[in-house]
């Protein structure tokens, strides 16, 4: 195993193989956040990494917001229409949870421990399918975006210098 710096944070880290040429990165958070650029006046041009962030934010959002319209509903005593937004939020979920684990997929830097935390989302959301609770679902779902976009809070750094003790 190779000890490398990673392309976005700086942390170093073990990894199998290395491409020569080629970024790595330590965890799916920073290869998620590096491959959406930023020019030098601030301002994110359009690409798929963008977009799908985008997409994935958005339909979480969708996903907590037909939660607590179910809930609502719920408490108004319209039980055929909670029923259908619920309905809706679960498919939002499902259509997230996808999205996500989509970018491990394609993100290079997956690692044993990304999986574990989509299948414990995965678990979390089918448990709350099965409970019938919304919030579990939602939980699962904001447990693996956070867990996707963690190179948000790691500084980028340039790759320090590899040291062996």
């Amino acid at each position: 195993m190779e000890r490398v710096a990673c392309h976005h944070c700086g942390r170093t880290f073990r990894i199998w193989r290395v491409e020569s040429g080629r970024p790595v990165f330590c965890c799916t958070g920073c290869a998620v956040v590096n491959g959406i650029p930023v020019d030098a006046q601030g301002n994110f041009p359009v690409n798929a990494t963008l977009v799908s962030a985008l997409a994935a934010g958005f339909v979480y959002f969708n996903q907590l917001l037909f939660w607590v319209l179910t809930a609502l509903l719920a408490g108004e005593g319209k039980a055929d229409l909670a029923g259908k937004t619920a309905m809706v939020s679960l498919l939002a979920g499902a259509a997230t949870w996808l999205v996500l684990t989509g970018w491990l997929l394609r993100a290079s830097a997956s690692r044993i421990g990304d999986w574990v935390v989509a299948g414990l989302a995965l678990a979390i959301g089918i448990a709350g399918w099965a409970a019938g609770s919304l919030a579990c679902f939602a939980a699962a779902n904001g447990l693996l975006l956070g867990w996707s976009v963690r190179g948000l809070f790691k500084k980028k750094s340039t790759p320090k210098p590899d040291v062996t003790i």
